[in-house]
């Protein structure tokens, strides 16, 4: 039974966010900020590993609230902590993590975590800022429990010691019903097994390269056992691939078909690639969260809309992660279901509302 809709098996870090008027280019030297913004914040249903050892700067302010929760501190490794550079103009960022203590999860504590219970949701979510050795126990264990899995590949470096990085990282997509890489990870999960793909660059405008670039990640990924993979490119939208089976009657007037040539992806032929644009937004202020509020979304549509079908999860948590946009920060740029219109929720397709 499941005592949980989502389950995270993540990282807690800290963030450090400084807006400035561009992004840095190679080899460029700047000043900061005069002040930097922090900000951590507990996860509800997850299991983490975090800590604050004595010289930990931007550790203690966030400790006692996960001691009392019951999360474990210790002294052999700082907190994880995110390097946030937000461009003014745009909201694009870029973002270095350090991942600290996050990387002393093990698989041994999931298992204590499956033991608690702490597993049994409909939908497990895991990541890269996490020991992937501790992810890849969590997605056999939750697809064992019936739960549905969701990989976020990022950051796309399989963060693993001791092992071989490439065998974890084929295992792990074996067992992801969902893989939500965007337009740069999912290149480089390609890459990084020796699947060389042309490379594209989003921001040029033009969608024609998909049927030669993203298609082929696409069809990869699904090659390597992913069920519904996906493609986020930001302010473009997703690409996913999905069996022409499950496809409506007739698509929203947001959604296209990019691909209908049949092509083989083990013994089927029967898929077509979809492109689910984005709402228009004309306030961006920080592109920081979106990413993740895509996947914390599809995933609460996954577990409590199940008979949506995969085209709706996906646009209703394009919508959701758009509206992210408006806000600065990450957490604190997620949208509260007050703030969404209640069509997001009904069970009739939804029909985007005037931003």
């Amino acid at each position: 039974m499941c005592e949980f809709d989502v389950v995270v098996v993540g990282s807690v870090n800290t963030d450090l966010s400084m807006t400035r008027i561009w992004l840095m280019l190679y080899t460029e030297s700047t000043v900061g900020p005069d002040g930097m913004c922090e900000c951590s914040r507990q996860l509800p249903r997850s299991v983490s590993s975090s800590s604050s050892p004595i010289f930990d700067i931007v550790g203690p302010s966030s400790v006692p609230s996960f001691i009392s929760g019951g999360v474990t501190e210790t002294i052999e490794a700082s907190t994880g902590t995110a390097f946030i550079t937000v461009e003014h103009a745009r909201g694009e960022n870029r973002i270095i993590v350090v991942p600290g203590a996050n990387m002393l999860l093990s698989a041994a504590e999931i298992n204590v975590a499956q033991q608690l219970g702490l597993l049994n949701g409909r939908v497990v979510i895991c990541q890269f800022e996490v020991c992937a050795t501790a992810s890849l126990c969590a997605m056999e264990l939750a697809q064992q429990n019936g739960a549905v899995t969701i990989l976020n590949p990022a950051p796309p470096t399989v963060p693993v010691q001791g092992a071989n990085h490439l065998e974890v990282l084929k295992k792990l997509l074996a067992v992801s019903d969902y893989c939500c890489p965007n337009e740069t990870e999912a290149l480089q999960l390609a890459h990084c097994y020796g699947h060389i793909v042309p490379e594209f660059d989003p921001k040029k405008g033009n969608m024609d390269p998909l049927l030669s670039t993203f298609r082929q990640c696409l069809v990869w990924l699904s090659n390597q056992g992913v069920k519904h993979p996906i493609i986020t490119m930001g302010s473009k939208g997703t690409v996913a691939l999905l069996e022409a089976t499950k496809l409506p009657d007739q698509l929203p007037p947001d959604v296209s078909i990019v691909h209908t040539k049949p092509f083989r992806i083990g013994t089927s032929t029967n898929f077509v690639i979809l492109h689910l644009s984005a709402p228009i937004i004309s306030d961006v202020v920080d592109t920081t969260g979106a990413g993740d509020s895509f996947v914390g979304a599809l995933a609460y549509f996954i577990s409590r809309h199940p008979n949506l079908g995969p085209i709706e999860h996906i646009r209703r948590a394009i919508w959701v992660a758009s509206q992210s946009t408006r806000k600065a920060g990450t957490q604190s740029s997620y949208p509260r279901r007050n703030e969404l219109p209640p069509s997001l929720f009904g069970t009739d397709a939804f029909t985007w509302p005037t931003i």
